[in-house]
């Protein structure tokens, strides 16, 4: 069986700063944040959009793009960090805004930036399981990146959202089984307590984080796949 990508979407605020502009209000040079980050806008989201409202426009548009009903669903993820409930998750939400059937499971993940991709991964081998019986995931991907006024993280600030429809149909792309990486560890270079709205990160360290992770998951990866280089 090949499982993988049926339809996607993707939602952004029609508002943004440009980022050469941003940098002139700093006092930096426009090539640290366009060069530097490699984005020449910064999405900014407007008062009545957030988390769910950009995962339900994504959302939608994949199931347009794939001309599929909301009654074929049977399992819709949120990989979010910027949760609107303490509670609630956010595919709650989305689910009642797209209309899906009650017969549909549904619940959030949140894990930085890896939430998303460990709900598509499960996604993935629950098609695969034959528990989907013939039904579709949707995947989505949400989150405003919030940062304090002047902090070395105000340019890499952003919103938006990606939907990923996962289906034994994949017209899009196919993903292989079994063929993946693993690498986890508690560290402290980046988080976001539940007083603030702002997150914290210590951007060097960060950035090693990053390496360490990215090294340790392909190592993972070639013992899993075989030789691949």
């Amino acid at each position: 069986m090949q499982v993988g990508l049926e339809a996607i979407g993707v939602a952004v605020p029609d508002t943004y700063v440009e980022l050469a502009e941003l940098a002139m209000a700093r006092g930096v040079a426009p090539g640290k944040y366009v060069d530097g980050l490699g984005v020449t806008r910064m999405g900014v989201p407007l008062v009545d959009e957030d988390t769910v409202t950009l995962a339900a426009r994504a959302a939608r548009m994949a199931l347009e793009s794939a001309r599929c009903s909301p009654d074929d669903i049977g399992l819709l993820v949120v990989g979010t960090e910027t949760a609107v409930d303490h509670s609630k998750p956010v595919a709650s939400y989305v689910q009642g805004l797209l209309g899906l059937s009650t017969r549909c499971r549904i619940f959030e993940t949140k894990h930085a930036c890896y939430g998303g991709t460990a709900a598509l991964q499960m996604a993935l081998d629950w098609v695969r399981s034959g528990s989907a019986k013939g039904r579709k995931a949707l995947i989505v991907c949400s989150d405003i990146a919030r940062y304090g006024v002047g902090t070395p993280g105000e340019p890499t600030q952003g919103a938006g959202a990606v939907a990923m429809l996962v289906s034994d149909h994949p017209s899009l792309v196919v993903l292989e089984e079994g063929k993946t990486g693993v690498y986890s560890k508690d560290v402290m270079d980046f988080w976001r307590p539940l007083y603030s709205k702002d997150a914290l990160v210590d951007g060097h360290y960060s950035v090693q984080c990053y390496l360490d992770a990215l090294e340790g998951a392909y190592r993972a990866y070639q013992e899993a796949a075989g030789d691949v280089g």
